[in-house]
């Protein structure tokens, strides 16, 4: 549900500060799994998982920042 309230140029700041949360906290989530697992198995995992990882990383972050906002406002 989108605050009306809310400016052009708070709107464009809180979409790029997601977007950031969601590339940042993806990516570590994805090169931190990669990185536990070669060192576990030794062996490379098909690229697709590291892709799924980093989604699921970079939603959760995504919809914990909206949580953090909406509890500002």
């Amino acid at each position: 549900m989108p605050d009306q309230s809310l400016t052009l140029g708070q709107a464009l700041g809180r979409w790029i500060l997601h977007v950031v949360v969601f590339l940042l906290s993806g990516g570590v989530a994805a090169g931190a799994s990669a990185l536990a697992y070669q060192a576990i198995a030794q062996t490379q995992t098909p690229l697709g998982i590291y892709a799924v990882i980093f989604a699921a990383g970079g939603f959760i972050a995504y919809r914990q920042t909206e949580r953090v906002l909406a509890t500002e406002a």
